[in-house]
């Protein structure tokens, strides 16, 4: 017979002989003949492959009987099995008896047996069925719990350690054994030890023959299989909730390669998992996060290993959702990075019902304005900025209750809707506005200049509700009142603001109804005088109340009038001569400054025209130009429409602009002096030393003059005033630029300046502003002439 594979074989010889020797195929072919004829059985074991472990049948050297003689043909071919297992052929033995050479190998194979059982970590079982008898090894004893030496019924022990099932499975393998099952069997119970603890077992049993077929024994091994089977449970518990859990889990690698999902995560995401795994979690990215979102939670996994919080994605219909994301990194044995666990809730909904839940909580549901809640947070807000006023207007509708007592509750609602939008519509996109409850709004105006700011804006607000409303098929009037509250002038927090601002409100209520109110009745009195004056000032540039008078320029070296500055002055029928400092600053504040100034800038090139014509030998006519002027868009192309239609030369044109309308748009600024210098316009600085005064911009922009201030000029010729002009005058006269003093007033002045090289100067030594009659007048003349020499002249004229 063709032998196949390792055996493991059983001799008997007048009764059962276990041997067992680990030998490789080679060593076992030749004998595969000589051991399966009957009579003479074998018995071919399996490994174990769970285990990597061989089979042991021969289990202690006092369980091998002593063999009887055995006479017959097969004893030569079984002695020599036996010593070729062994690997040692001269020693063999003999029915009767076995030399020392042959004892020695079966210890010494005993030895390896029983070091290869301690290190598998099995214990090992022989039950004779005959004598109803139980061996166990020593790891067998303490896997069952049982003590390793003292004198103990196994079998007795070991049944008691079994419940009632268990008990069950292994009578019922062991009838199956005793009766010849061929193949062996597995189990899997669990011992109730004393102590109360349980312990998992795997148990393997096989039959053994004696030459009669008869099952003599049942051996096998046991194996403590508890933290096994432990980590069985957690393995299928972790994939329970894994794949149960209504949390979308994604696991992925160090570089954000999708290993393993949940079935969640495909129902939030929209992504099967044969879509998804082995792609980047970069394929759910939404574009609303920066890249400095994701370094940062980058850096937060690096250095923390754990980052949380709400992230935008993309499902993969296209659809954008919001995530709350947790992400936590696992480590190996080690303690490197292996993996990322993500896990996370589609909070899209939640979200928008908490929005929804704030709007209800901060919002009116009849206007959709912030309540009284949500104002007085945002209040709040405005006076915690350090540094910075704001103001309060409390806003009361006349005549509501009327309104709701007349036309019922429906009509008021629209009539508060739509009071609403009209002062939405009046207010700058800084100021907040609210619904305080009732008929009363109110508006929150941050970083306001002053008083005049609120008082406005409330004349704004009154305006526009005074216009009439349409409520069905009829129109009604209503009107409004206005308290203001300021901070921190009136009060240091939000709800003495408002409290002030209420009690402003009554106080314009009691004073007619229609007007606002300040809380301090001194801003009250002083808001309005400024609000009468603006209106005074618009009726003023349409009813041509104003006038220019013109002051001389003069070559301080010949005393001749080179030129004039145009000045504008006010005569109001309501409030007589009105002085510059007082209207010229709101009209600037109110826009009003932009048709004044195409007004004083036409008038003055008129003039300079009709001098000319008159004989006037004169250079230039100066006009200044405000901040607000300046910054208009279309500047050089209405000056050049004013040039054409009063015929005067640009050269004979000279504007004057403050340094601080230079350096707020400083390339916008120098873009639009080239083009003045480039059509023929003079461009000088006036006011010099008193802002910014950089020489870097002095050489970069195209400035042909230069103007002292006033203020440099008045003290003169001290030392500290001195110093000041002629450095100025150093600064011009290297530049190439000509200088103007303004505000000479005696002749010590003008000698000082022009000793130091001032060219020319202007001020009341060589007269005030007048007419431009009177100026004509002495343009004719041509010289103003100064004692310079001799300080006490009087001035000729």
């Amino acid at each position: 017979m063709k032998a196949r594979g390792a055996m493991f074989l059983s001799v008997l010889s007048w009764g059962l002989t276990l041997l067992s020797v680990w030998t490789g195929p080679a060593a076992a072919v030749p004998w595969h003949g000589e051991t399966e004829p009957p009579g003479f059985p074998s018995l071919q074991v399996a490994i174990l492959a769970s285990c990597a472990l061989l089979l042991i049948l021969v289990i202690a050297r006092r369980l091998i009987r002593k063999p009887r003689p055995y006479v017959g043909e097969r004893e030569p071919a079984a002695m020599a099995l036996m010593a070729s297992l062994r690997a040692t052929p001269e020693h063999t033995a003999t029915g009767s008896g076995a030399s020392g050479s042959t004892d020695m190998a079966l210890r010494e194979n005993e030895e390896r047996l029983d070091l290869a059982v301690r290190g598998s970590n099995q214990g090992v079982f022989d039950m004779d069925v005959r004598r109803d008898g139980l061996y166990l090894s020593p790891r067998a004893r303490d896997i069952l719990g049982l003590p390793p030496d003292a004198p103990v019924d196994v079998r007795h022990a070991f049944w008691q350690l079994l419940g009632g099932v268990d008990r069950r499975k292994v009578a019922a393998a062991r009838k199956l054994l005793v009766r010849g099952n061929e193949t062996p069997i597995d189990l899997d119970i669990t011992l109730r030890q004393p102590d109360g603890a349980s312990r998992d077992v795997r148990w393997h049993g096989l039959a053994i023959r004696d030459d009669a077929r008869v099952v003599t024994r049942v051996v096998g091994m046991i194996t403590d299989v508890t933290e096994h089977k432990r980590s069985e449970r957690h393995l299928r518990l972790a994939a329970a909730v894994f794949a149960s859990s209504h949390d979308g889990l994604v696991v992925t690698d160090l570089d954000a390669v999708i290993s393993a999902i949940n079935p969640a995560f495909s129902q939030i995401t929209g992504y099967a998992e044969d879509e998804i795994l082995g792609k980047t979690m970069r394929t759910m990215h939404s574009g609303r996060h920066d890249r400095e979102f994701y370094r940062a939670m980058w850096g937060a996994l690096t250095s923390t290993g754990v980052w949380q919080g709400e992230i935008w994605n993309r499902r993969k219909n296209g659809e954008i959702f919001l995530q709350q994301l947790a992400i936590r990194t696992v480590y190996d044995d080690k303690g490197a990075p292996q993996n990322y666990v993500g896990a996370f809730q589609d909070i899209t909904q939640i979200k928008h019902s908490e929005f929804e839940l704030d709007r209800i909580a901060h919002y009116d549901s009849l206007t959709d304005l912030p309540n009284r809640t949500l104002l007085a947070s945002l209040l709040d807000l405005a006076v915690s900025r350090a540094g910075k006023s704001c103001a309060v207007l409390f806003l009361d509708l006349d005549r509501f209750k009327t309104v709701n007592d007349s036309l019922g509750h429906m009509a008021g609602d629209t009539v508060l809707k739509a009071a609403a939008d009209r002062i939405h519509a009046a207010l700058d996109g800084d100021a907040t506005l609210g619904h305080y409850g009732a008929d009363e709004f109110v508006v929150i105006l941050e970083e306001i200049e002053g008083p005049h700011d609120a008082a406005m804006t409330a004349t704004r607000l009154i305006d526009e509700l005074a216009r009439p409303f349409t409520v069905g098929d009829g129109e009604i009037y209503l009107g409004a009142s206005v308290g203001i509250s300021l901070h921190p002038f009136d009060a240091d927090d939000a709800a003495q603001l408002l409290q002030h601002a209420n009690t402003a409100l009554a106080e314009a209520k009691a004073q007619g109804r229609g007007i606002y109110a300040f809380y301090t009745q001194a801003l009250t009195r002083s808001a309005r005088v400024r609000m009468e004056m603006e209106a005074d000032l618009r009726r003023g540039l349409a009813r041509e109340e104003f006038r220019l008078n013109f002051q001389p320029v003069v070559d301080l070296s010949s005393g001749r009038i080179v030129g004039a500055e145009a000045l504008v002055r006010w005569q109001s029928p309501a409030l007589g001569l009105v002085p510059p400092n007082r209207f010229i600053p709101l009209a600037e504040e109110t826009g009003l400054i932009e048709p004044l100034g195409d007004w004083v800038l036409e008038q003055a090139c008129r003039q300079m025209v009709h001098w000319t014509e008159a004989g006037a030998d004169l250079d230039f006519i100066a006009v200044n130009l405000s901040p607000r002027q300046f910054q208009r868009g279309a500047l050089c192309a209405h000056m050049e429409d004013v040039l054409r239609r009063t015929g005067l030369p640009a050269a004979r044109l000279e504007v004057e602009i403050t340094e601080n309308v230079l350096f707020g748009a400083a390339a916008s600024a120098e873009r639009k002096l080239h083009d003045m210098r480039d059509s023929g316009v003079r461009i000088a600085l006036d006011d010099f030393g008193t802002g910014y005064s950089s020489l870097a911009y002095l050489k970069r922009f195209p400035i042909s003059k230069l103007k002292i201030d006033r203020s440099f000029v008045h003290d003169l010729p001290r030392a500290a005033d001195a110093e000041i002009a002629t450095a100025i005058i150093s600064i011009a006269r290297a530049l190439g630029l000509d200088v103007v003093a303004e505000g000479i007033e005696t002749p010590e002045q003008c000698a000082f300046l022009k000793g130091r090289g001032c060219g020319y100067g202007q001020g009341y030594l060589f007269g005030r502003a007048v007419t431009s009659e009177r100026f004509l007048h002495l343009a004719l003349r041509g010289q103003i002439v100064v004692a310079i020499a001799h300080p006490g002249s009087a001035l000729l004229h």
